[in-house]
């Protein structure tokens, strides 16, 4: 399966790039400035981007490193996934989140933080731990978190030069014209580059589900996803850092919109089948619910968990 997120992906990455590459070229253009030097400012922001972004995660998230000893079970569920699909074994950290959830980031897959809530140690039995888990090493092996690390400043880029080319050179009047349409088309980059972000860091997150599902029994990890997005939507998101939505097992800053039905069959955090069931139909009969899937950055849970229970079928 890795293979064949190959195409869309990368399909995905040109269009971005594509278009980051082509503002710069109408910045250059316009204010007479060498068309190298604005590439060699992108790729120097998004180096720094690279470089900083592992650093920005771990400071703005209450982690630890899991001590030798502390959860043997969880080491060994690592170091067992990571051997048998050729990854090298990541860092452990545990963060002190009481959200259930998890997470990977790194400069490269050689070089990648596991981060595991509390929350999620709380809320999930070992079986479910270890099946997100799995999830999160697919992310490892694809090296998809490094790309979405550097594509995520490429929206940001957009937007601060759309601001100032369109309100920060009011002096030269004779140009501004020039100046604004850069700035509205900046902004039309920006919203564009936001949305192909979006359908990438959703492709991932499929394609992450379709590794564990193939080193945990699928439908576990099915019922670790429907408890951590239906059972337990309805605790307020602790986390304050918006770039983590794209990291993390599910968008916490989202999941509740998905039970906002059934507040009160949920309460307990203990689901029964009927209670996931109920939850997937509603999201499947609710059209702004499959409409506001584009500006999501993970796939409706409903559609994860019927993709995960069509992969247990096929694999007998």
């Amino acid at each position: 399966m890795a293979y064949n997120m190959i195409t869309p992906m990368g399909l995905t990455l040109v269009l971005v790039f594509g278009l980051f590459f082509g503002l710069l070229f109408a910045v250059a253009s316009y204010f007479n400035v060498g068309i190298f030097s604005i590439i060699g400012i992108g790729i120097f922001m998004g180096f720094i981007q690279w470089y900083i972004g592992p650093l920005m995660l771990k400071w703005t998230t209450n982690m630890r490193p899991l001590q030798p000893g502390e959860m043997p079970w969880i080491e060994e569920t690592v170091a067992r996934i990571c051997m048998e699909n050729k990854v090298k074994i990541p860092k452990i950290m545990i963060a002190n989140v009481g959200a259930p959830n998890a997470f990977c980031f790194g400069r490269t897959n050689n070089s990648a933080t596991l981060a595991i809530t509390q929350g999620l140690l709380n809320s999930l039995n070992q079986e479910e731990v270890e099946a997100v888990i799995s999830h999160e090493v697919g992310h490892i092996k694809h090296n998809d978190m490094v790309v979405m690390t550097l594509v995520s400043v490429i929206p940001m880029i957009a937007y601060y030069i759309a601001l100032s080319t369109i309100f920060g050179n009011r002096s030269n009047r004779n140009n501004g014209g020039g100046a604004a349409l850069i700035g509205i088309g900046a902004f039309a980059i920006y919203f564009i580059t936001n949305l192909l972000i979006l359908y990438f860091s959703r492709l991932r997150e499929s394609y992450a589900d379709d590794f564990g599902g193939h080193q945990m029994k699928p439908s576990i990890l099915a019922g670790a996803l429907a408890k951590i997005t239906y059972g337990l939507a309805l605790r307020k998101p602790e986390e304050k850092n918006s770039t983590l939505r794209y990291f993390y097992a599910v968008d916490p800053s989202l999941a509740a919109s998905e039970v906002s039905r059934f507040p009160s069959n949920y309460k307990d955090q203990n689901l029964t089948e009927d209670q996931i069931m109920q939850a997937m139909n509603w999201e499947k009969s609710n059209p702004m619910s499959r409409f506001g899937e584009i500006f999501r950055t993970h796939p409706l849970t409903y559609k994860r968990i019927e993709r995960l229970l069509k992969l247990e079928r096929e694999l007998g």
